[in-house]
């Protein structure tokens, strides 16, 4: 593996060329051993990725390599089966990926990308939790790219029903950003990935979140932008996803809201607006495009009411005295009635789904719902409580 890295350095990041390299050349290996004469005729590479191959030093790739052995991270190539399939037709594709965890089964399992602003309204981010849910309660893999705002509620939405999920990163995975995110990232490991093209300790900058976003409309079979302004990099994912002729869903706002003017602006290049999982999935109901068994109708899995579900009535109005609080009206009556179930004492989940006469699971998914809106907050080893 030490000379994919090699060569992922010598042509740099979001590369045209690893294509066209293995037509002419069958492993690193023969590029490595391969003389000045060889590599010039092959008329692959520019005399500054000549210069770097010719000088044959793998001090860098072998210190990469380590690095990763000792955190646990692998590092797979697109000759590997866990490798993305869809990643592999893009143009750009990397040559290799640093993986956290493990990457779901991308062959026969339908993937798509929710993305949208880090500054993300309260309904946004519920739209990009709940559809999420619904997606993969429908045995679908969620994609994004773990930043603050839509992202981050596309992978708890994910999370919060027992789905898989990708995290596709714009710097190395050790690297010390958004460190508020870091359990997160680690919860996401333990039922799916976190992947970068970059090496560990390799920082971000704006092109690597621009170079990243091809990773995360490549995994996918379509993507759905559910906010973003013009500036927004959910535009470039959305960019991507049309270069390489990939369906692009929209959810759309107001129209002379600038929060939606990038998202609002795809529907001329013919992105779908849609409000719920079930209409991305009904628009491949077509049987040679997705698998029967992920075809629902409206009745989708998520939207099935839980046989322990208790029927509320006014449960928005319900008064904790003093205390009481406006809870957003985007809250499902799970979560509503979970946040009235605990209080300043810690809770933990099992406690919670028996007081609240609900499944385990719900609640906590009720929970994550919470968390995304600011009204609970965990204490780590005793449970929930409510947030001041």
């Amino acid at each position: 593996m030490i000379l994919w890295i090699w060569l992922q350095d010598c042509i740099g990041f979001s590369s045209n060329k690893p294509k066209k390299i293995f037509e002419f050349f069958e492993k690193p290996e023969d590029i490595f051993i391969s003389d000045e004469k060889t590599i010039r005729e092959s008329d692959l590479f520019s005399e500054k990725i000549i210069q770097q191959i010719i000088k044959k030093d793998l001090g860098y790739s072998k210190k990469v390599y380590n690095d990763c052995i000792k955190l646990g991270y692998r590092v797979i190539s697109i000759f590997d089966d866990e490798y993305p399939r869809n990643l592999k037709k893009i143009p750009d594709c990397p040559l290799i990926l640093y993986v956290d965890g493990k990457i779901p089964d991308t062959e026969n399992v339908f993937c798509a990308a929710v993305v949208g602003s880090r500054n993300a309204t309260d309904r946004s981010m519920k739209m990009a939790f709940d559809i999420s849910a619904g997606l993969v309660l429908n045995d679908a893999i969620v994609v994004s790219g773990g930043a603050e705002g839509v992202d981050t509620a596309a992978h708890k939405g994910a999370l919060s029903c027992g789905g898989k999920t990708i995290c596709v990163l714009g710097c190395g995975i050790n690297y010390n950003y958004l460190v508020k995110n870091r359990v997160l990232r680690n919860e996401i490991a333990k039922n799916g990935a976190v992947i970068s093209e970059y090496p560990p300790f390799v920082g971000h900058q704006r092109y690597t979140f621009i170079q990243r976003n091809r990773i995360i409309s490549g995994i996918c079979e379509c993507t759905l932008v559910v906010q973003a302004s013009l500036q927004s990099g959910a535009m470039s994912t959305a960019e991507q996803t049309l270069k390489n002729k990939r369906k692009l869903f929209i959810i759309k706002g107001s129209q002379n809201d600038p929060f939606f003017e990038g998202s609002n602006s795809l529907e001329k290049y013919g992105a779908v607006p849609v409000e719920n999982h079930s209409q991305i999935l009904d628009w491949y109901k077509h049987p040679d495009i997705m698998p029967k068994e992920i075809i629902t109708d409206n009745k989708t899995k998520y939207n099935k009411k839980n046989e322990n579900q208790m029927k509320l009535s006014g449960i928005f109005e319900k008064d904790d005295g003093p205390e009481k609080k406006i809870l957003p009206e985007q809250l499902t009556e799970n979560a509503v009635l979970v946040y009235h179930t605990i209080s300043d004492t810690p809770f933990d989940s099992d406690d919670i789904a028996m007081s609240a006469g609900l499944d385990t699971n719900i609640v906590k998914a009720a929970l994550t719902e919470l968390e995304i809106f600011g009204l609970v907050r965990e204490v780590i080893g005793k449970g929930y409580i409510r947030k001041k």
